[in-house]
């Protein structure tokens, strides 16, 4: 049987880490609704910008620049954005990001291209680098608060590779949040463009609106492709976000409830060890009182 100091010594430690864990838990509910309440108005602006390229891509077939073609049809390398978390304590979240990963770029390399390989997380950048795999650059603090100028920086790393032939095809790789039950790791392509890109909005059926731009559909495509890449990319960090704050609840919830019935556990047997001990000690008077008795 356990002593009972090292049984009180227990109890403090798991009562420490009951708290710890319940407060992470509150603070992973509070981030997650913050994070919900971004995706959707995020998600309202973006169906605009969609609809307007996607028109664009619909209806001005003529129209063709780097951003739809590439600069050649030959083969070169793919680059992989990876959002996942700076921190970790969040179940299975960065490991299930990192399988998608290894599976695109087993993948590229059976196509025989090499991969350049970005992150938003400086957990998910410990993983890759872990398991073998070169990271070019990780985007510092885009995971944790996500902002426009994050999803901004991000976005010109992304064109500027593109725009140069360094790639010929560029995937953000990310987890998408569609309910509490449901948060499947997704791989988009975001560059070249095609009218696949705007599924995620809901634009599955053409835009029927007529639109005219001024002074030119490529003056207009030129501006609103940056402006559509930087609005996707915040849109995939904020759900990111908000899948990361989802799973370390889970986390935190199933902790706090194991940590629970370890108390329980250790307050059993406390409680036992501290009759034992009673018992004891009364046997003890006993036995000391039956030999003082014959001892007269």
């Amino acid at each position: 049987m356990k002593n009972i100091n090292e049984i009180n010594r227990n109890l403090d430690a798991v009562e420490q880490t009951r708290h710890i864990t319940n407060a992470m838990y509150m603070l992973s509910v509070t981030a997650m609704r913050k994070g919900m309440a971004q995706i959707e108005y995020n998600r309202r602006y973006m169906r605009f910008v969609c609809a307007a390229v996607k028109d664009i891509l619909e209806k001005s077939p003529e129209v063709r620049n780097a951003y739809i073609s590439g600069l050649s049809a030959e083969k070169r390398d793919t680059a992989f954005l990876v959002l996942a978390s700076d921190k970790s304590l969040c179940g299975a979240y960065n490991q299930n990001v990192a399988a998608v990963v290894q599976q695109q770029l087993r993948r590229t390399a059976e196509d025989g291209r090499e991969a350049i390989v970005y992150t938003a997380g400086q957990k998910i950048n410990e993983i890759l680098r872990s398991r073998g795999i070169d990271v070019y650059r990780n985007f510092d603090g885009a995971s944790q608060v996500p902002t426009m100028h994050h999803a901004y920086v991000m976005a010109q790393e992304m064109i500027d590779i593109f725009l140069c032939g360094y790639v010929q095809d560029i995937y953000v790789i990310f987890t998408d949040y569609v309910s509490a039950a449901a948060q499947p790791v997704l791989c988009h392509r975001l560059l070249p463009l095609a009218v696949q890109n705007f599924e995620l909005f809901g634009l599955r059926q053409p835009y029927e609106a007529k639109m005219t731009y001024e002074p030119s559909v490529e003056a207009v495509y030129e501006k609103m492709v940056p402006e559509y890449l930087q609005g996707y990319l915040y849109a995939c960090l904020c759900n990111a976000v908000v899948c990361e704050n989802l799973a370390r609840m889970t986390a935190m919830q199933s902790a706090t409830r194991n940590a629970d019935e370890m108390l329980k556990s250790l307050n059993t047997a406390y409680n036992t060890a501290r009759q034992q001990i009673i018992t004891d000690e009364l046997t003890e008077i006993a036995a000391a009182t039956e030999l003082i008795h014959k001892a007269i």
